[in-house]
């Protein structure tokens, strides 16, 4: 065997004893396709929805809500397909009652708030999820790739605003 087989050989070794951790693996959907097929299909307002690795399985975790109650449902990350539902669990605080009305009279979507966002960006939402802040409710989104990692978007006006030092 040659030198140059030799090395090719030792190459081909080395590729293929890279651990599969190492190796990037991606979503073949969005978190904005995930979020429009859970709402499409439950017939239900999303209002929270990150990226999650499930027993290594990739998915999206979104939260939504259905005729006043809190549903979670996880989307896989490949077909796009909904995989598990189940009724969150019933919290009795205030606060959640107030954001899952806020999510159901949102004038926009998640999907279409997501859409809104990556164009206004450049960048991909990474996860969403609604908050209330001085009385009023907010998206807070994660981005990557865009200039501002984080932002703030107004659930009534659609306002985008930088979060800075958060």
């Amino acid at each position: 065997m040659n030198i140059r087989n030799m090395l090719l050989t030792a190459g081909a070794v080395a590729v293929l004893a890279v651990p599969a951790a190492a190796q990037v693996v991606r979503p073949k959907i969005s978190l904005a396709q995930a979020v429009a097929t859970a709402e499409s299909e439950l017939g239900a307002r999303a209002y929270d929805a990150e990226f999650d690795m499930d027993l290594g399985d990739m998915v999206y975790e979104i939260e939504l809500v259905k005729n006043g109650k809190p549903v979670q449902v996880r989307v896989d990350a490949n077909s796009g397909r909904l995989v598990h539902q189940s009724r969150a669990i019933k919290a009795r605080l205030p606060i959640v009652g107030e954001n899952l009305k806020a999510a159901q009279i949102a004038p926009r979507t998640l999907s279409q708030t997501i859409a809104m966002v990556e164009d206004a960006t450049k960048g991909k939402v990474a996860e969403i999820g609604l908050e209330r802040r001085g009385g009023r409710h907010y998206y807070e989104v994660e981005l990557v790739g865009a200039q501002d990692r984080d932002v703030l978007v107004d659930v009534r006006t659609g306002a985008i605003t930088p979060l800075i030092g958060d």
